[in-house]
């Protein structure tokens, strides 16, 4: 295979320069492995997205980005006084290009299609007056791809009494959106229906499904939950965009991580159990597929088992569990275990039997991956006492946990702090960023979010282990919490205040309802 006919000259240097990070630590790979850990062989690149009210203003469409300018389409070249206040605005040299207008008009249109303002103004149209199946099939595409563009996770659609609304979930928080009548939103849940090829009918008791959309070339998975509610239906639907939502590892924990290194030492041992946990919506499946993903997925036999399967991984055997069959984590662990396999994931471990199942496969030599909802990494000790796993082979077999939580990451525009207020608190030599507001972010001063970590690795020594087992037994396993390999949240926060990528409001809103107060 011919990697140059298929990655750009960037991914190439990305990769070659992974190799060499690699070597450094002893970690065999090569550049086809590290391609395919970062998905360049699949992901598309989609066209940047800035402030509508910006490109309405001046009537452009950006082509291209790099570092000092923006490539921009116009029907006609702007003006010297009107580029310079272009330039002002986007903090960037601007380089113009006139193009044919019906070409210019089909991709403004394309852009135009997520306007909020026009998706409103339809709604209320809808609203008020009785539309065909195609012109309502329209707005529900153009809701859709506003969602997609905006990097929304949910679209909900939550039936009250004289009303639905319809809100989006961004950034881990719900932004209220528009008001539907009664009659639009059974219209639009007739459509997700239909799509998601499931009963359309049926009111009565919840389904799922899902389908695909294809926008800006690249296929888009919407999964559906539909339930009966007191007023009517209530649709949520998850968008599970691959080439955004897909990270790999270095993405995650990149080299100047401080855990970096030796997270990638636990994660590639041939057997253990290591856990990723964290309340919904903390990114624990994006962080158990960056594990997956960075494996020797061309040399080991990869099993997971998953309700649903969110994202396809190349060279890796998906099982996807369906209870009216009565294939359920349990016997699907039992089948995988005959199957020969290096690696198992398990999506979640809900109840006691998957648990006990995935302590004895990680006990007779294989390597298993799992998530749980607790809050932090001890209490995923806990979870599993409760449930009555067997505590030797848990103490002799976890590898490691990484407790997790999504905060916001601050925007490009960001500037330096003059408070001492987060310099104080990490008592750091460093005074940190804050927000400042551009045309990329909306103005709001941040982008997407970013990883806050609670991290245990165990090391595998017999008298580590040992110790671990006693404090498992008898109930205090904080007694040896210093044996082992910690990295808190509160050292994580401190990272990112360091590092620029956070600022001290945000991550000590997150530390205070984690309970920190100061780690001194």
């Amino acid at each position: 295979m011919n990697l140059k006919n298929i990655l750009t000259p960037q991914q190439i240097e990305i990769c070659q320069k992974e190799l060499y990070y690699y070597q450094s630590v002893g970690v065999k790979k090569n550049i086809l492995q590290i391609a395919l850990e970062h998905n360049f062989t699949q992901k598309k690149e989609k066209s940047p997205s800035h402030s509508l009210d910006l490109l309405k203003e001046y009537e452009f469409v950006i082509s291209r980005e790099d570092e000092k300018s923006f490539h921009i389409e116009l029907k006609e070249l702007l003006g010297p006084k009107r580029l310079l206040a272009l330039e002002e605005k986007l903090n960037k040299s601007v380089i113009q290009r006139v193009v044919p207008v019906r070409e210019f008009k089909e991709k403004f249109e394309t852009i135009l299609s997520v306007d909020p303002e026009i998706i409103e103004k339809k709604i209320k149209q809808f609203n008020s007056y009785d539309r065909e199946d195609n012109e309502v099939l329209t707005l529900f595409r153009m809701i859709l791809h506003h969602g997609v563009v905006h990097n929304v996770s949910d679209i909900h659609i939550n039936a009250y009494e004289d009303f639905s609304w319809l809100r989006y979930r961004q950034n881990g928080k719900i932004q209220s959106k528009y008001l539907l009548n009664g009659d639009l939103a059974q219209r639009f849940s007739l459509i997700v229906k239909e799509k998601s090829n499931i009963d359309l009918i049926n009111v009565q008791t919840p389904q799922s499904g899902g389908f695909s959309e294809a926008f800006q070339n690249a296929n888009i998975d919407f999964r559906i939950e539909i339930a009966p509610s007191r007023f009517g239906e209530n649709i949520v639907i998850r968008i599970l965009d691959r080439s955004n939502n897909l990270k790999s590892f270095s993405q995650l924990f990149p080299k100047e991580h401080p855990m970096s290194e030796r997270l990638l030492h636990f994660v590639n041992q041939k057997n253990g159990f290591f856990l990723t946990v964290g309340p919904t919506g903390s990114g624990k499946t994006t962080t158990l597929n960056a594990i997956l993903t960075q494996r020797d997925r061309l040399r080991e036999i990869i099993y997971t088992i998953e309700d649903p399967i969110e994202y396809k991984i190349d060279f890796v055997t998906q099982y996807q569990v369906n209870e009216s069959i009565n294939f359920t984590f349990a016997t699907a662990m039992k089948s995988v275990m005959r199957q020969d396999p290096d690696v198992i994931a398990i999506g979640e471990m809900r109840d006691r039997e998957s648990i006990h199942i995935a302590l004895k496969a990680a006990h007779s030599g294989h390597m298993v991956f799992s998530t749980l909802h607790t809050t932090n990494s001890y209490m995923a000790l806990e979870r599993i006492r409760d449930e009555g796993g067997d505590l030797f082979i848990l103490a002799y077999s976890l590898s490691g946990v990484i407790a997790q939580r999504l905060v916001q990451k601050l925007c490009d525009c960001k500037i330096p702090s003059s408070s001492e207020k987060g310099k104080n608190y990490f008592k750091s030599d460093k005074f940190g960023f804050e927000k400042k507001g551009c045309v990329r972010c909306d103005f709001s001063g941040y982008g997407q979010r970013t990883l806050l970590t609670d991290v245990v690795l165990i090391p595998p020594d017999i008298k580590t282990r040992y110790g671990f087992y006693m404090a498992l037994k008898n109930s205090t396993v904080l007694s040896v919490w210093d044996n082992l390999i910690t990295f808190s949240y509160f050292e994580s926060a401190k990272h990112l205040f360091e590092q620029g990528l956070c600022d001290y409001d945000t991550l000590i809103s997150e530390l205070l309802s984690l309970g920190y107060v100061d780690e001194n």
